[in-house]
């Protein structure tokens, strides 16, 4: 029924799912990274306090600084910033920086601000009230800090810009297109300039090889990324891992492309999972919270699942998406195109930044031409508009994959995955 993930979760619909009797005849198989055990946040965030990576200490480093700004991320991304703050701003205390002279700004890059109610679910009502909160606005006015090697002038948000100190706060995990969350994507896109945004994640630099989930090396965005955030000089940076239920797994202190490397390295340690002989027939996926918000973000998991199928495959991407599509621009290339290739030749003429889903999007249905979305919070006319067949519930889905599945007669026995949050995963030849 709609709203059934926000009923159960996502690993209780996937769960329900895997028991349905329309799957009795099917070969049902699980495809999910096995994460380490939670952390003790409080401790093991001190540890890393006291033994920063490549940087002094936090409170070494803010002494003779008079203001700070803490950047973060937006609603997007469950950055346990309550958990994390008390420790950061108690070091700039420590180091003569009053919380008055302290600024958090929430950096969305292109996206919508958090709203109040976000803001207070991030933050809570103490440190609204304690520090100064506020929003980036990528259109409003910035300030160039220079121009990176590829030639795009990075213009930084003016609050952080002020500041003597900037440092962040975030969360690293593995990102379409620039390998990683975390580290210096603090800097760009969440606190840089529109016009700075769209350079870096344009068409050109998001078909390059190297632009994948889980790379770093030979990227060209994370490369970019890197020197904005020297260029912005950001020097210090708190980032953790989360498991699929948001607990920590991990916590890294210290310079930002040392931190991000660091914990990168530890979800590649346990996130692999090896490419399967043969394309199934059915997948059964979703994003999860909090990246099930918009049908924006819900494009993720099927970046992830691409190595996975073939034209015989088909997706069932299950969202709740109640803050409906996200993004008015990612439709538009899809107006008056008959193919996948025709949007792909069309992002070239007036692209603007939230088209790079369509991208995406256009990008997978070329591989996989069928997807079935459960997405309560998108209208069908929207769903519709990107190609994307509505369905009503899950098992309503279900038996309209299985019946895809059976006309094509592949197998005898449809062979169905169920993948909850695949873009947490990292798909490789080799064995995990």
């Amino acid at each position: 029924m709609p709203g059934e993930t926000t009923a159960t979760g996502l690993d209780g619909v996937l769960a329900r799912v895997a028991l349905l009797p329309e799957l009795a005849d099917s070969d049902v198989r699980l495809y999910a990274p096995v994460e380490p055990h939670p952390i003790d946040l409080a401790a093991a965030l001190a540890g890393a306090l006291a033994r920063p990576l490549g940087a002094p200490p936090l409170a070494e480093l803010a002494r003779g600084r008079r203001t700070a700004a803490i950047i973060t991320s937006d609603a997007t991304r469950a950055v346990p910033n309550r958990q994390l703050l008390p420790a950061v701003v108690a070091a700039l205390n420590e180091a003569g920086i009053a919380d008055d002279a302290i600024d958090v700004v929430v950096g969305p890059g292109a996206h919508r601000g958090a709203t109040d109610d976000e803001l207070v679910a991030l933050f809570g009502r103490e440190w609204l009230s304690r520090l100064r909160v506020r929003n980036h606005d990528c259109r409003g006015v910035c300030l160039s800090v220079g121009v990176t090697p590829a030639g795009n002038e990075v213009l930084l948000n003016p609050v952080v810009a002020a500041a003597d100190l900037r440092i962040a706060l975030g969360q690293v995990e593995a990102h379409e297109f620039a390998g990683f969350t975390g580290g210096p994507k603090a800097i760009l896109p969440a606190v840089t300039g529109y016009d700075t945004i769209v350079r870096n994640h344009s068409v050109e630099m998001m078909r390059h090889p190297a632009a994948r989930p889980g790379v770093i090396e030979g990227n060209p965005i994370h490369a970019e990324m890197a020197a904005a955030a020297r260029l912005a000089g950001l020097e210090y940076v708190v980032n953790v891992v989360l498991d699929a239920g948001l607990r920590p797994l991990a916590v890294g202190a210290g310079e930002p492309l040392a931190v991000q490397a660091e914990l990168a390295g530890f979800v590649r340690g346990y996130a692999g999972v090896a490419l399967p002989d043969e394309a199934p027939d059915v997948i059964v996926t979703g994003p999860g919270r909090p990246l099930d918000l918009n049908l924006y973000q819900t494009i993720k998991p099927l970046v992830a699942v691409e190595p996975l199928v073939d034209r015989d495959t088909t997706v069932v991407l299950v969202a709740d998406c109640p803050d409906r599509t996200g993004s008015e621009d990612m439709l538009l290339p899809f107006a008056g195109a008959r193919t996948p290739a025709d949007v792909l030749a069309g992002l070239a003429q007036g692209y603007t930044i939230e088209k790079d889903h369509a991208f995406f999007i256009a990008r997978f249905l070329e591989r996989c031409p069928t997807v079935i979305a459960v997405c309560p919070g998108v209208s069908d006319d929207d769903l519709r508009r990107v190609w994307f067949e509505p369905a009503q519930s899950v098992d309503e889905a279900i038996v309209m994959a299985l019946g895809r599945a059976r006309r094509r007669g592949r197998r005898a026995r449809p062979l169905v995955y169920l993948l909850p949050r695949p873009q947490r995963a990292l798909f490789t030849t080799a064995t995990p």
